[in-house]
């Protein structure tokens, strides 16, 4: 009799008619997950632990543009490989950004991934 024919209940039934013990373990039976989902499963879970330019300059923005543009300005993507995209919330602070452009760009060379980035571009909202 295959396993997963009737259910547990009626297969302890079954195994008391014939004087067998009971079933009493309480785990499901899973069907096979194809290896591919297997495979992306797995990198979504260990993604986090590799090592890219974004995670590093997210991690260290404070140190990149200084802690009182930290709060006012953010990270949004690298375009291609080598320019950061940064989103500013006004033109003023756009503007102090494009002004210190030069040490931003310093800053994110001492960084280990950091060192492709040639240019930074700046989004102001407002």
């Amino acid at each position: 009799m295959a396993k997963g024919r009737f259910g547990r209940r009626i297969r302890n039934l079954i195994a008391a008619f014939r004087g067998l013990p009971p079933e009493e373990s309480r785990s499901f039976p899973k069907k096979a997950k194809p290896i591919g989902e297997s495979i992306a499963i797995l990198l979504k879970k260990i993604r986090p632990r590799i090592a890219s330019p974004e995670r590093e300059i997210q991690s260290n923005w404070e140190a990149i543009v200084g802690k009182d543009m930290a709060g006012r300005c953010h990270p949004l993507r690298i375009l291609g490989s080598d320019v950061l995209l940064i989103h500013s919330g006004s033109a003023v602070i756009r503007s102090e950004l494009q002004m210190q452009k030069a040490k931003i760009l310093e800053n994110l060379h001492r960084l280990g991934h950091c060192a492709k980035i040639s240019d930074i571009r700046f989004i102001a909202n407002g």
